[in-house]
């Protein structure tokens, strides 16, 4: 019986055994048997179709096929570049999803589903298990579904025009989860139980979903890791400036958006790409050229994500309310300083860390307000100022979009919101050992996901005898939470402690840590301090604005400044 079972073991997982037919939409789909003989994994179904025609537009529809497509590919992603190199890796016609069910799913069952959106500040990253493995959600009997959405000018060159309208990424991810509402029965998924969660770059995106009215009925719950449509890095504040920045790397100097994308829509995506520049200390989320998403313009015959202002549409109610888990970590800031600065800074220019989404009306107001951060931040009179940093890229952020979307949700929507607070640093804190910061205290951006998802490309035996109980209590929590909307319906030895949902001014969020606490979400001195300096020079214009009001247009409609 040893052996018998043994010889299965090898079968399924070193043959790969294929999985049984389904019928999708498009055609029927062919995976294979994974996790010894536990799942059926099912890779690069396309969702949407990317070519000449719709380059920086939305998804055109997939394609169909006859026979049977082997869904067994995964190594599929959209273009990007490899760190800061001029390599770049990923295809252009990358709209394609990854599905693990249950082996004992069937067509018709309605098991909860849960939609993964990947983080990489929009520039890269992938939704393919080689990374985001869904396997330890597949094991409390949910479906998991990891997407692929255009990145960087592909995905967010924004123009306002037919052409280049903007948010073709997002309007990939809205064309995934149509594809899913239609089909995902057939792999023993419910249409009507559809979680969104994502990190990072991912909750903006879901962020933004929850205010487009094209994405309304697609899904029932949601939540957010790490990430707002208020971050600073989440939301183009110029959108013909970011695009001319790169045009004039062609040679091109001009704000008129027809002339920009007839540059730019001659070059390559690797050469679009790589004429994206960084300099010594703003990368990532403090990068100067960003292409993330925009407020559109609205345009005829364009489906558009969002046109006006965030705050604007959650103050009026206007977006899709349902339950939400929204958190972070509580050293986000790590990754980030530890790419910007290194792992030591003794002096720093505080007026270098404003954001580019506040606007001063004189000099005297921004060194005012220099002085207030660093009065906050950097007075302590200590040698070492790394770890100040750290807290103040976790404040601005992360923790204070964070803060302000999910008041502005409490005071509108009926629906519970839970809270968290992640601080746990264990063997596979991810986050903190790609910058160095190991010995660290707490979680930086990032370092919960390992605890959730299996990734392909390494071996996790190790992790999962050292680390395996805060990975069920994460993929437990989660996945309740996708099931009954309620991250603990009961408690356990494994979950101690009831998360309850808040609609206090300062709400208690769960503190996941070795041990399970509950405490207030934010500290109010440093949330004062953002808040007053947000409510008094928050960019007031985004996207068009400025354009449409400082500029005519001749006889064919082309804007002159």
């Amino acid at each position: 019986m040893k052996w018998m079972v043994l010889v299965t073991f090898i079968a399924v997982n070193v043959v790969q055994l294929p999985s049984p037919l389904v019928r999708t939409k498009d055609g029927l789909v062919r995976g294979r048997v994974v996790g010894a003989g536990r799942f059926h994994l099912f890779l690069g179904i396309p969702y949407g179709t990317v070519d000449k025609r719709n380059r920086f537009q939305a998804p055109l529809p997939p394609p169909k096929w006859e026979g049977i497509l082997d869904a067994i590919n995964e190594n599929t992603w959209c273009t990007q570049r490899v760190g800061k190199s001029s390599i770049t890796v990923g295809q252009p016609d990358c709209l394609k999803l990854n599905i693990n069910a249950p082996a004992n799913a069937k067509p018709g069952d309605r098991l909860p589903v849960m939609v993964f959106i990947h983080g990489g500040c929009f520039f890269e990253g992938m939704g393919t298990p080689f990374v985001y493995g869904g396997d330890f959600f597949t094991e409390h009997g949910v479906i998991y579904v990891g997407i692929n959405y255009r990145l960087s000018v592909e995905g967010f060159l924004c123009l306002g025009i037919k052409e280049a309208p903007g948010n073709a990424g997002l309007k990939d991810q809205v064309a995934a989860l149509r594809w899913i509402k239609e089909n995902i029965r057939e792999f023993g998924g419910d249409p009507d139980n559809v979680t969104l969660f994502g990190e990072s770059a991912g909750a903006v995106s879901i962020s933004f979903l929850l205010l487009s009215m094209s994405a309304r009925g697609l899904f029932s719950k949601v939540i957010l890791q790490s990430g707002s449509a208020l971050s600073p890095w989440g939301l183009q504040h110029d959108p013909i400036k970011t695009a001319s920045n790169i045009a004039r790397e062609f040679g091109q100097n001009s704000t008129d958006p027809e002339e920009i994308y007839e540059t730019l829509s001659k070059r390559s995506p690797d050469e679009l790409i790589n004429a994206i520049k960084y300099s010594e200390r703003k990368n990532w989320i403090t990068a100067e050229t960003l292409f993330v998403p925009c407020i559109e313009e609205t345009l005829p015959g364009v489906e558009p994500i969002i046109t006006e202002f965030p705050t604007t549409l959650i103050k009026t109610g206007n977006y899709t309310k349902v339950p939400m888990i929204i958190g972070f970590n509580d050293n986000e800031g790590i990754f980030f300083v530890g790419k910007d600065y290194g792992t030591s800074l003794k002096k720093v220019d505080t007026a270098e860390t404003l954001q580019p989404d506040l606007v001063f009306p004189s000099a005297e107001a921004k060194n005012s307000t220099v002085e207030r951060i660093e009065k906050h931040y950097f007075s302590s009179g200590k040698d070492e100022l790394i770890m100040d940093m750290v807290d103040l890229y976790s404040d601005v952020h992360f923790k204070y979009p964070s803060v302000l979307v999910s008041e502005l949700y409490s005071k509108t929507s009926d629906q519970p919101v839970f809270y968290y607070l992640f601080k746990y640093s264990g063997l596979i804190n991810v986050g903190k050992t790609l910058v160095y910061f190991i010995g660290a205290e707490g979680a930086s951006h990032a370092d919960e996901l390992l605890y959730m998802f299996r990734p392909h490309a390494l071996p996790m035996v190790a992790a999962q005898t050292f680390e395996g109980l805060m990975m069920e209590r994460l993929t437990t929590l989660w996945t309740n939470f996708a099931k009954y909307s309620n991250p603990t319906p009961r408690t356990s030895r494994l979950l101690p402690i009831k998360w309850r949902p808040s609609r206090e001014s300062i709400p208690r969020a769960l503190v996941i840590d070795y041990e399970f606490s509950t405490a207030p979400m934010w500290h109010e001195q440093t949330m004062r301090l953002w808040n007053d300096i947000y409510s008094q020079f928050r960019r007031k214009e985004y996207g068009f604005q400025q354009y449409r009001r400082n500029s005519t247009k001749n006889c064919c409609g082309r804007r002159h400044s």
